[in-house]
């Protein structure tokens, strides 16, 4: 096991779970777009783009957020438009777990880190924090996880820093002995950088690199290296 590290707060939509392939899929052809397209625009220039700078109060409203993506699209924001994209939008977080899409490593990774003696720890953004554990264990048939945190549970926004304190206090944690692995350098990196966390960002898209604050301790490919990475700390 690490020397320094014990800990790891694992990260679910984007980390274990394909969830943009997720949402592509139920919003594929709206609009005449491709619906990987359509989730990118959601995701990155109206949730982060948007969203998290200018309304960060408003985090879940999705109503805000369908609205948004409408202007963005060109589209009239009426009721036909709200209640298709609405509509589809459920559809998906319902199939995350009914039908989930875990990446082929996930269960690997999971499985030796628990067996290398790491204490791990699900956590997660927006909701049904429970019902993700629940399907972790339902399909890759494993209780790994020593605790559940998210969201709701914590009563903090994952961007915030102070998410990644209560956590700390709720599972009785060092930051210096804990690291915090997830896809999204805004929520899974930054925010637990500081509180002196160590950090672990899967960069699946090969995006640009990180600077600055959000500069993880290492950038892995998949889950097997970031696997790799712990064991040899």
């Amino acid at each position: 096991m690490s020397k320094t590290v014990s800990n790891v707060l694992v990260d679910f939509d984007g980390t274990l779970h394909d969830t943009d392939l997720v949402y592509a899929a139920r919003l594929d052809g709206l609009f005449g777009r491709e619906g990987k397209t359509l989730y990118h625009m959601f995701l990155f220039d109206v949730h982060r783009g948007v969203v998290h700078k200018r309304y960060p109060e408003r985090h879940d409203d999705m109503d805000l957020h369908l609205r948004l993506l409408l202007e963005h699209l060109g589209q009239p924001h009426n009721s036909e438009n709200t209640d298709l994209l609405a509509s589809r939008f459920r559809a998906a977080s319902e199939d995350v777990v009914k039908r989930p899409m875990f990446y082929p490593e996930a269960a690997t990774f999971l499985d030796q880190a628990a067996k290398a003696g790491f204490v791990l720890c699900l956590s997660t953004g927006g909701g049904n924090t429970l019902q993700k554990a629940e399907v972790i264990a339902r399909v890759l048939g494993g209780d790994y996880f020593s605790e559940v945190i998210g969201e709701e549970l914590l009563g903090f926004q994952k961007h915030d820093p102070s998410y990644y304190r209560q956590a700390l206090r709720r599972l009785r944690w060092r930051a210096e002995e804990t690291a915090s692995v997830g896809d999204t350098l805004e929520t899974d990196i930054l925010p637990a950088r500081a509180v002196r966390m160590r950090t672990i960002w899967l960069d699946r898209n090969s995006e640009a690199p990180a600077l600055g604050d959000s500069r993880p301790d290492y950038t892995a490919p998949d889950l097997l290296s970031a696997l790799g990475y712990l064991l040899n700390m």
